[in-house]
């Protein structure tokens, strides 16, 4: 299904999240002061527009609210405009905030006045959070070779009531549960193979993206 997101600040985090998002297929506006940073994206992108984020009439135009989330990556060394982007943003009604920090001390704040989520980027966890975003099962995503990762998921309904055995995803994808943390907060570690997954269990799995693509759980 494709979203909109708005990415602030296309630096090397923003820009990665861009990109990632935009090769998946979904609908991506870039903001940034920059126009050298604009140009580096504009071809690769939606939209990309040079403007000041921390006016709050341009955000008001863009129509925060249709875009499925908003990633703040303005630089760490502009943490007051990345604040003032994020107060702007949720008093707009964003649906959720994504706001890069230098510091857990920039997180703290950030995520005090109205950021859902605080990354601690770099140029890998833009694609990552990227990826995150497009997946509303997906609660990790982490790339561990060109074409294997490894995910956290929660159990999706063609999952759940069934015992690992029945599922048998080693043997026809080559799809690897290496841990599952039950609704009840337990963590098995390996599994036992007998265990029925239930709604709202967190699963991690390990395999080749074209088999975790194969079977809906990333896009």
């Amino acid at each position: 299904m494709k979203k909109q997101f708005l990415i602030i600040g296309l630096g090397r985090f923003g820009a990665s999240v861009a990109r990632t998002l935009s090769k998946a297929g979904h609908t991506v506006i870039g903001i940034d002061q920059s126009e050298d940073r604009i140009q580096r994206v504009a071809s690769e992108i939606n939209d990309a527009i040079k403007c000041d984020a921390t006016d709050a009439e341009i955000l008001d135009s863009l129509g925060i609210r249709d875009f499925e989330a908003v990633i703040v990556a303005i630089g760490e060394k502009y943490i007051q405009n990345s604040i003032l982007v994020t107060l702007i943003l949720k008093e707009k009604g964003a649906k959720k905030i994504i706001a890069k920090a230098g510091t857990q001390t920039q997180g703290r704040v950030l995520s005090k006045v109205g950021a859902d989520t605080i990354v601690y980027p770099e140029k890998d966890m833009g694609e990552r959070v990227a990826k995150n975003l497009i997946s509303t099962n997906v609660l990790d995503f982490l790339e561990v070779g060109s074409e294997i990762s490894i995910i956290e998921i929660i159990a999706p309904a063609i999952m759940v009531g069934h015992s690992l055995i029945e599922l048998n995803l080693r043997n026809k994808y080559g799809i690897n549960i290496i841990s599952i943390k039950t609704n009840k907060n337990e963590i098995k570690s390996p599994p036992d193979t007998n265990y029925r997954l239930q709604p709202d269990d967190i699963v991690t799995l390990i395999g080749e993206n074209r088999q975790l693509k194969k079977l809906g759980f990333i896009e």
